[in-house]
């Protein structure tokens, strides 16, 4: 009797300087529902050049396949030719330093090339947390596949549909109101970072703008209490993280308690998610300072009132070791 074909986790790098959203409706969906890989998921990340890094679980010979018709596709449709290099290789500096990273060689346009897949174990704890981690991903990742043809033409949307997803699966991991609100302020000031001067200006008329309609969003959602997909697989993956799996997360830092572990976890879910729809990390921290004004009205809580201020020195505290 044949046995199975052994399979394992191969990694695409797509350097596409422009209209990555086409690529991944265009090109993507139709390879994943040709191929039908034993796992799939996509990030977006900036080392090397903007580019979709797409994650394809399955036998020898995968990935070739992937990257023919990549190829193809992207010499049929090409873009990015006025991508500026030079302006991208400061911007590359900043990006490594906060992040801790190394820079890499910034690839020509429509550059298509095989990497190592290399698992998060320190943020998403060992194996068996990256395993788990990943069925969250591959949802993650059809859910916005599903949902970014209503996006390509109207960006606008898609703060919108960020904050929906991180509030149907806050609500989901069991946070209430005040822990979303909470919630929401940590990760403003987790990206502050990589807000730039003009548009952190702008937050406070953004709030006053948007703040009636989110929070009517944010009183349906919660009446709702629908976690969709996405809140579903949220709530998943923190039930499989079990002592072992919080215990090997080390990026908490040595002695962080269960608490601040399964954080850790949620934030990477949430953040990966927010990164497969688009959203930059100065567009994050704004949803973090929306969500919180919106969540501790709905908590019947005051705002934080020094938010903006601790941004401010948290932003100038990181932006000093960059």
């Amino acid at each position: 009797m044949p046995t199975a074909e052994p399979t394992r986790w191969y990694s695409l790098h797509i350097h596409r300087y422009d209209e990555q959203d086409r690529l991944l409706v265009d090109a993507v969906v139709p390879l994943l529902d040709r191929l039908r890989p034993d796992g799939h998921f996509f990030l977006r990340y900036w080392k090397g050049g903007h580019h979709v890094r797409l994650r394809l679980r399955g036998p020898a010979g995968l990935a070739d396949t992937a990257a023919e018709a990549l190829r193809d596709y992207c010499a049929r449709h090409p873009a990015g030719a006025g991508f500026d290099v030079a302006a991208f290789r400061q911007a590359q500096l900043t990006m490594a330093a906060l992040e801790d990273e190394q820079t890499d060689d910034i690839q020509p346009p429509d550059t298509v090339r095989a990497a190592e897949y290399q698992p998060e174990f320190d943020k998403y704890g060992g194996p068996a947390g990256v395993a788990a981690a990943e069925r969250f991903f591959q949802v993650s990742s059809d859910a916005v596949l599903a949902e970014l043809p209503r996006l390509v033409d109207h960006p606008a949307r898609r703060l919108g549909t960020a904050f929906a997803t991180m509030l149907r699966s806050l609500t989901a991991a069991g946070h209430t109101p005040a822990d979303t609100a909470r919630f929401f302020a940590d990760y403003c000031l987790l990206w502050s970072p990589y807000v730039f001067d003009a548009f952190l200006a702008t937050w406070p008329r953004l709030l006053s703008a948007h703040a009636p309609g989110l929070s009517r969003h944010a009183g349906a959602l919660l009446a709702a209490a629908e976690p969709g997909p996405v809140g579903t697989a949220v709530r998943c993956a923190l039930d499989a993280a079990d002592q072992d799996v919080l215990a090997a997360i080390t990026l908490a830092g040595p002695g962080a308690p269960p608490r601040r572990r399964r954080q850790v976890l949620l934030t990477g879910y949430l953040h990966t998610h927010n990164n497969r729809l688009g959203l930059i990390p100065q567009q994050e921290a704004l949803l973090g300072y929306l969500g919180h004004h919106v969540l501790s009205a709905h908590a019947g809580l005051r705002a934080d009132p020094t938010l903006m201020d601790r941004l401010t020195r948290h932003r100038a505290a990181r932006l000093a070791l960059a």
